[in-house]
């Protein structure tokens, strides 16, 4: 049964954690009387907006800590990630399931970030996480890419993630057809391994950047983890902001 702390409970404890903080340099102070723990204590009582103030500091400061260990992340496989891409441009890296219902949600995100900045550089990367379907769909897409370019495997990408239904092997043979390609040859080349050393990397890299679900996506300042809006998707694809006051320095050795 979940328990519901009061809010004597908090702030008792802020009370005490307050308590137990020492100041660089007090250690020889006394420790606090149970007076004045109780003067905290009740001063959390009557204005309690302290406490929220309190758990909103810890959540910046969490939230902090992620997005450095995210930009970790990013700089660990950006080389690879990011390769033959312009880092002037914006950049945004996509790990997508086509039978993914946010992946499909998420796609008229992508396509109207990429309407608002027409130098935005998308990567797809094939991350088949539902089933045999969706291998299928991944495994038919990067032969159609080997044999066809990119521009054909960005239309039939764009147009599994519009379908009404699942991508299965009836409705990709259908979509191949339907865009003019010769459905019987890009499957075959599927079949054949064409591509797979692609599919490989995707699924490589998704486990490096700890994408175990789709969508999520990487971009040079960070990462969004499941459906993003487009401002979302906006703030990753590029690096943070250099610090004014480093500007200042000179940077520094």
């Amino acid at each position: 049964m979940a328990h519901k702390f009061s809010k004597a409970f908090i702030a008792a404890l802020i009370a005490a954690d307050l308590a137990r903080a020492v100041p660089a340099g007090a250690e020889n102070f006394p420790p606090p009387s149970p007076e004045f723990i109780e003067q905290v204590r009740q001063a959390l009582l009557q204005r309690p907006e302290i406490m929220l103030e309190v758990f909103a500091l810890l959540e910046e400061q969490q939230s902090a800590q992620e997005a450095v260990a995210d930009l970790e992340i990013v700089a660990s496989v950006a080389h690879e990630l990011f390769e033959g891409l312009d880092p002037a441009k914006p950049i945004l890296v996509e790990f997508q399931d086509y039978n993914c219902g946010y992946c499909r949600r998420v796609h008229a995100n992508v396509a109207e970030l990429k309407r608002q900045r027409p130098d935005l550089q998308v990567v797809l990367l094939e991350t088949p996480v539902l089933g045999e379907a969706s291998r299928h769909a991944a495994e038919v897409a990067l032969a159609l890419k080997a044999t066809e370019g990119a521009d054909a495997y960005e239309r039939f990408a764009d147009a599994l993630m519009t379908l009404q239904g699942n991508a299965d092997p009836v409705s990709v043979r259908a979509t191949l057809t339907d865009l003019g390609f010769d459905a019987e040859a890009v499957i075959q080349a599927a079949a054949e391994g064409v591509g797979d050393d692609d599919l490989s990397r995707a699924e490589r890299l998704a486990r490096q950047v700890g994408a175990r679900g789709t969508p999520y996506f990487v971009g040079p300042g960070g990462l969004v983890r499941g459906f993003g809006s487009p401002e979302d998707l906006s703030a990753i694809t590029l690096p943070p902001e250099t610090d004014p006051e480093q500007d200042q320095t000179g940077g520094g050795g």
